[in-house]
Parts: structure tokens; sequence; C-alpha cells
């Protein structure tokens, strides 16, 4: 069966790999593209129309959770695959409720990626961390703030968390206060919360520091 497939990951190398693997397991399997942001993941899904779109759930600017809603509600049938540095059984509730059909540890991948790509492709739902698996019912409904927010919105959460103010944190980091304000309001949209002392409370619940 032939297959487009679309990679998303701020890596090269992870971008060779994959790729790698791919071409030597079908012919009629084909990368249409890549990107190394979540935004140009977004815009590449919209201008190919991937059948699979294999996104890092952690990228400098949308992270894959993020990418895969958009490219869901705009792509009716796309399949979505999540690769993750860390299999932690909490993210995959949200990954469920993003619609997302996949989801492994990048060192699964190399002997894993073309069952996922099978599954996924059939229609099949495809979970490789088998400890993901068994804890996913107990796991908290959150993911860590590290796979929610962009490396920039973490050194601001970081300073945030330090009590620093919007002006502070502009000088500490090199940027305007209007771009440090629209960081801060997109984590606390990110991150659903309503103050700082709420920021504060995940960044400490997470070691954001």
């Amino acid at each position: 069966m032939s297959m487009r497939i679309l990679i998303a990951d701020d890596h090269e190398l992870v971008r060779r790999g994959l790729i790698s693997i791919i071409a030597e397991h079908n012919s009629d399997w084909e990368v249409v593209g890549e990107a190394g942001s979540g935004k140009i993941a977004i815009e590449l899904a919209r201008k190919l129309r991937p059948d699979v779109a294999i996104l890092d759930l952690s990228m400098p600017d949308v992270g894959g959770i993020e990418v895969a809603k958009t490219i869901l509600e705009e792509i009716p049938g796309i399949r979505i695959l999540i690769l993750t540095m860390h299999a932690a059984a909490p993210i995959l509730r949200q990954l469920r409720k993003a619609g997302v059909n996949a989801y492994m540890a990048k060192n699964e991948a190399p002997g894993k990626l073309v069952e996922a790509l099978e599954r996924i492709v059939a229609g099949e739902p495809f979970f490789a961390s088998a400890s993901a698996r068994r804890q996913h019912i107990e796991a908290p409904e959150y993911i860590p703030v590290q796979f929610l927010l962009t490396a920039r919105e973490l050194d601001v959460l970081r300073l945030l968390a330090k009590g620093k103010s919007n002006k502070e944190l502009a000088a500490i980091l090199g940027m305007s206060v209007r771009t440090a304000e629209s960081h801060h309001a997109s984590i606390m949209n990110k991150l659903n919360v309503e103050s700082l002392g709420d920021l504060v409370r995940m960044a400490l619940r997470d070691n954001v520091s």
C-alpha cells in the first residue's frame, strides 16, 4: 500500500534516521516533506496533504500535540504518530484526546516504526511503550510543562517562577517587553491557568528551574 509521509523533528539526524527506516522497508512509502519546526509542519501538511504525519512532541515553536490538533482539524483522515524522548504515561490521555493514533519513544523507533505505520494506516491505535500502556489508566491528567512549551517559553517560565516581571525578563532574555508579554500570555493559555501563582506551582511541580 502506498503511503505519503510528513516528518517533523527539529533534529536533522532524527529525520535522516526515520527516512532511512522508511526507505528500507517499502518502496511505495514516500517521505513527501520534512519540517524542523511545528509551524513549518502545519504549513507543509496543508500544502502536501500527507497520509501520515510523524511529529516530535517537543519542537522549538509549536509542540507536537498542538500541531496534531491543527492538522487533524484541517485534514480529515490523516494519521498522526508522535515521537518523544520520554515515554511518559501521563501524556497518553492528552494524545488520545487530541485524536493522535500512535505514540512511541524515539529509542523505540528503529524496531517499531514500521509496525506503527502499518497499524495506524489500518485504522488501529499504536502506543508502543508497554509501561505507558499499563499505567495510563491511573495516570494524572496532565502533561509536564516541558512537553507543552517551546524552549523560549520555558526560559520565560523559569524567570516568572523566580519572581521576575515581564520588563525584567525581557532585559535578561534580550527581547522587547511586548514580546515578553506575548510569551507570558501564550504560556498562560497553553497551560490553561489564570494566575501567576498557578504558573509558579506548575513550574515547581515539573522541576522547571
